[in-house]
């Protein structure tokens, strides 16, 4: 399934995968921001849905932080906006995690809905478009006798 629209990011192969993978290293590391090799050092793939982790976090700005030019461009956005000072901010919480990867899940499925959204209306059409083909096959037929 290959969705091209920037609505249907979640809905890339591997993509709820790889988001979920990122949060976690991101979340639960000492380090909380990190250059491509850093989390590669982590995580030791390549994410499935994406040519970089950069690039991945640059697709999903609704939980990270992307500041091209720095050596350490990577964050989530929530801890680097935590309230400690200086780069060297504490591990979110277990139950903070938690929470980012089950909205991450919930944006997938949301995603995921509205994908199929349409295939609800398939039938509808089908009977609307048999319908007037018949009303115009008995108007045409009425008219030539």
């Amino acid at each position: 399934m290959c969705f091209h629209r920037k609505e249907y990011k979640y809905l890339k192969d591997g993509r709820l995968e790889d988001v979920l993978a990122l949060i976690q290293v991101l979340a639960l590391d000492k380090d909380s921001h990190r250059s491509e090799e850093g989390v590669k050092s982590e995580l030791p793939a390549l994410p499935n849905s994406a040519d970089s982790w950069l690039q991945l976090a640059k697709e999903h700005q609704e939980f990270f932080r992307v500041v091209e030019g720095r050596k350490y461009p990577i964050s989530l956005v929530t801890r680097h906006v935590s309230n400690e000072s200086g780069e060297k901010r504490p591990p979110l919480s277990p139950e903070h995690t938690q929470a980012l990867l089950n909205s991450a899940i919930e944006l997938h499925d949301r995603q995921i809905r509205r994908s199929q959204r349409w295939t609800v209306l398939i039938p509808i059409w089908v009977a609307v478009i048999g319908g007037a083909i018949a009303i115009i096959k008995v108007l045409a037929e009425s008219g030539s006798a």
